[in-house]
């Protein structure tokens, strides 16, 4: 029994022993792959961090050209709209031009009718003037004679 008992307590060393190694390995080799997960975590943390920062980083970057461009398009608006109101202020710019041409042709017609009519009446005026100053001069010259008649005896009368 005593053999057996020591063969046991051998058996039971050898068990322990194996035990204890088996442990040991495990433990090493999970300690291993333990610090080779850790590793990769802080890696895969490192570069998920620059992931971030350089997502952050584009954020902004398309917040800003997001903001630019409804600056862009307000603006665009803007000047659509002030487009539209001088196209319409152009048209009707147009519109009274040609309406003024129209004016100023007729009134040019009409100035020239008009110079034309006072020419005439000039001429007519002129010729009575000239008819005013030949019967004045007919005037003078009978009044001229009238007198001379009046005061000349009537056998000198052919003098007169």
């Amino acid at each position: 029994m005593a053999v057996m008992r020591r063969d046991i307590n051998i058996g039971l060393l050898f068990l322990i022993v194996a035990t204890l190694i088996v442990f040991a390995g495990f433990t090493v080799y999970y300690q291993t792959t333990f610090k080779n997960v850790s590793n990769e975590y802080k890696a895969k943390l490192t570069e998920l961090e620059k992931v971030s920062s350089d997502l952050e980083s584009k954020k902004k970057e398309l917040t800003e050209t997001s903001q630019t461009l409804q600056l862009k398009e307000s603006n665009e608006q803007a000047l659509s709209s002030q487009y539209t109101d001088l196209k319409g202020e152009k048209e009707q710019l147009e519109k009274d031009k040609a309406t003024l041409q129209i004016e100023l042709a007729a009134k040019l017609t009409e100035l020239s009718d008009t110079q034309n009519a006072l020419q005439a009446e000039k001429a007519k005026s002129d010729q009575l003037l000239q008819n005013i100053v030949v019967l004045n001069r007919k005037l003078d010259s009978l009044a001229d004679e009238k007198s001379c008649l009046e005061s000349t005896a009537d056998a000198d009368e052919g003098n007169c």
